[in-house]
């Protein structure tokens, strides 16, 4: 070999190397990036997990709210037949508009009118000398 020959053999082995070690920095700044992707999924994937369990409590405790307003909202159905309609306040209140229960007497009111008509039968009833 010539020395051109060397020259221009030893030139393409240098360019060759400076290649592969640019192609190893490569490699190594993909295979940074990948373990730094690799780090955050696995950080996602917890916050992920973390947040999916405390959407599943709030649905376990968002369920146990209905059932406890479903059996009030049963309970307050069944209560409420006992209840009266308005139209039937409005037939009692008409009834009692009519019947006019506050104009009744007592027991004591009607002794009380039997022992005054009493009293003024017994001062009718007495005689008074009549002068002649």
């Amino acid at each position: 070999m010539d020395g051109r020959n060397a020259h221009s053999v030893s030139a393409l082995l240098s360019d060759f190397s400076v290649r592969i070690n640019d192609l190893e920095e490569r490699i190594k700044l993909m295979h940074d990036r990948v373990s730094i992707l690799d780090q955050t999924m696995l950080k996602q994937n917890d916050r992920l997990l973390k947040e999916i369990k405390s959407i599943k409590d709030d649905i376990f405790n968002l369920k146990g709210k209905m059932d406890k307003f479903e059996d009030a909202s049963k309970h307050l159905i069944a209560e409420s037949a006992e209840f009266a309609r308005k139209e039937e306040l409005a037939v009692f209140d008409k009834f009692m508009k009519t019947w006019e229960p506050m104009n009744f007497a007592t027991i004591d009111d009607v002794k009380e009118m039997l022992n005054e008509h009493s009293k003024k039968r017994k001062s009718k009833d007495k005689i008074i000398p009549v002068e002649e």
